[in-house]
């Protein structure tokens, strides 16, 4: 059996399955590919990302990355430094919502894997041109763009949010200044401390799930023991010394949408009351606490979490601006009847607050 990668171009009988070589293929030929490809995902098994080579590249260009700090529209499809993440935090491909499968759940379900594959070989798609759409889609087929890209394409799971490194960078050149203090109180897939760390910034860190991987990503990028803290528990539980931190902003968990663990540390395995009343109300004190007179908290979330929203004014006022995450998702939309052909386009804001005390 052929040991695969996670990014790594399928090849059946000595023929690589690229987007080229599928589409020149009948319907029954694609059909007669499904067995093959089934028997050599399951065969290997569920696969992480597992190539080293291009991570420091890829904090190079994080760290040249200039971001236009007068913009308050930014587009949130930005790759940059992502693999980093998704490399040292294999949670991101964990996340549901609760009491739904998982993406490994599905890989696991024979019928809804050749479901998938089905899916990735333009099936549904030769379909609709045999009568006449003038579409014939089909993709370069791995492991990735199966198991992964394929899932989420097809809904079969929730997007994964994760926080992106170059928006991070923003966020510090942004808010604050070189060597000042960054508090993340959430630090999820290590976007934030990445962002960081690339705009020479001191980053102390709370999560519950993510720290040693974060430190694994810390220590193999060989940042600065001193400029780093990560503390593995929740925020509501961190008081570090008053007027310590020069900016804090992050990208909570949210109590109903994504699900990570079971671990009862989580906030949202504790219940509506204890989620509120005792983990985002004691993070926004100890936050209040922390923060320096004059300096930025940030909440990024849905407009849907109102009350999280509505807490946060309780501590630091209104808002004075809003920056706006643009995310455009062509690869959901596409020859799916979408207004004009048009792609779908969403707009996710990161509230800003000034901590006047």
């Amino acid at each position: 059996m052929t040991t695969l990668k996670f990014d790594q171009q399928l090849e059946i009988n000595g023929q690589k399955l690229n987007k080229k070589y599928i589409q020149s293929l009948s319907k029954q030929q694609r059909l007669d590919l499904i067995d093959p490809i089934f028997n050599l995902l399951r065969g290997n098994g569920w696969i992480y990302p597992d190539d080293k080579s291009k991570l420091n590249k890829s904090w190079k260009s994080l760290l040249e990355f200039q971001p236009d700090l007068n913009a308050a529209d930014i587009f949130n499809n930005s790759s940059l430094a992502t693999n980093i993440c998704k490399f040292f935090c294999p949670q991101f491909y964990l996340a549901t919502e609760r009491d739904k499968p998982t993406l490994i759940d599905n890989f696991n379900n024979d019928e809804v894997l050749k479901k998938i594959i089905y899916n990735r070989l333009g099936l549904g798609w030769l379909d609709a041109d045999e009568k006449g759409s003038g579409v014939n889609e089909a993709f370069n087929l791995s492991f990735k763009m199966i198991a992964i890209q394929g899932q989420r394409s097809m809904r079969l799971v929730n997007a994964t949010s994760m926080f992106k490194p170059s928006i991070a960078k923003y966020m510090a050149l942004k808010y604050s200044q070189e060597n000042d203090t960054i508090f993340d109180y959430s630090c999820g897939f290590g976007g934030r401390l990445l962002g960081s760390m690339a705009a020479n910034r001191k980053y102390i860190g709370t999560d519950p799930m993510t720290t040693n991987e974060l430190t694994t990503m810390a220590e193999y990028f060989k940042f600065d023991k001193e400029r780093y803290t990560l503390i593995n528990s929740g925020s509501e539980l961190y008081r570090g010394e008053e007027n310590s931190i020069d900016l804090s902003y992050s990208s909570p968990p949210y109590l109903e949408q994504e699900y990570y663990s079971d671990d009862p540390r989580q906030a949202y395995n504790q219940g509506e009351d204890h989620f509120y009343n005792v983990y985002w109300k004691g993070t926004l004190e100890n936050i209040k606490y922390m923060l320096k007179s004059g300096k930025v908290f940030g909440l990024n979330i849905l407009e849907k979490y109102s009350k999280m929203v509505d807490m946060a004014k309780e501590q630091f006022g209104e808002p004075f601006e809003i920056i706006k995450l643009r995310t455009v998702r062509s690869h959901l939309t596409k020859h799916r009847g979408s207004e004009g052909g048009m792609a779908a386009e969403k707009f996710e804001p990161i509230y800003i607050f000034r901590n006047n005390k």
